[in-house]
């Protein structure tokens, strides 16, 4: 595996940072820079395109570390995929807290990103969707807080794939919440 590099600031990684702050991508393990710009491609238009539904929210995520690696038990390749974003008070609840909805956004989004990425890193088809996200709250985030949402391939198979994501309040050194994320290939329409 190679040793970690970060994107320049004039490649696609500009486009999954968060305006006015600089976050670069950090990449650990043997990606091509065109898997490297396909992945930070896939992530901008998941977190920032066509779509309303927690726009404001899914383009503050700043991607950034994505490692390729080898798991040790089996041989088989595999993405870790680190977001950060700070909560504010559009992913709060009533009692001020980091809402679960906001939470299960935060799980569905970047373990989907991190599994299209091993797709894209293993030249395997991508486009799976949801079948089944399951999660464990933990600890209550508080405004201000700094997020780190971890993500972990566990499998791709052909027909079904997936994920699990740890989300991580580093400003109060505690966990958030964790998740299981399940995704299958989708079913042909039917008209």
């Amino acid at each position: 595996m190679s040793s970690a590099s970060t994107r320049d600031p004039g490649s696609a990684q500009a486009a999954v940072a968060v305006p006015g702050q600089r976050s670069p991508t950090r990449f650990i393990g043997d990606l091509s820079d065109e898997q490297r710009d396909s992945i930070l491609k896939y992530a901008d238009i998941i977190l920032r395109g066509r779509g309303q539904y927690s726009q404001a929210v899914g383009s503050r995520l700043e991607l950034t570390e994505v490692e390729l690696y080898e798991r040790e038990r089996d041989g088989k390749t595999h993405i870790r995929m680190v977001f950060e974003i700070d909560t504010e008070e559009d992913m709060l609840n009533g009692l001020w807290n980091l809402h679960g909805g906001c939470t299960m956004f935060f799980v569905d989004v970047c373990s989907s990103i991190a599994l299209a990425s091993l797709a894209l890193a293993t030249n395997r088809k991508a486009g799976f969707v949801s079948q089944a996200i399951n999660t464990v709250f933990h600890a209550p985030a508080t405004v201000g807080a700094r997020l780190s949402i971890v993500n972990h391939t566990i499998a791709l198979g052909s027909r079904t794939v997936s994920a699990r994501t740890e989300i991580w309040d580093t400003t109060n050194g505690r966990l958030v919440a964790t998740g299981t994320h399940n995704q299958m290939e989708p079913s042909a329409p039917k008209l």
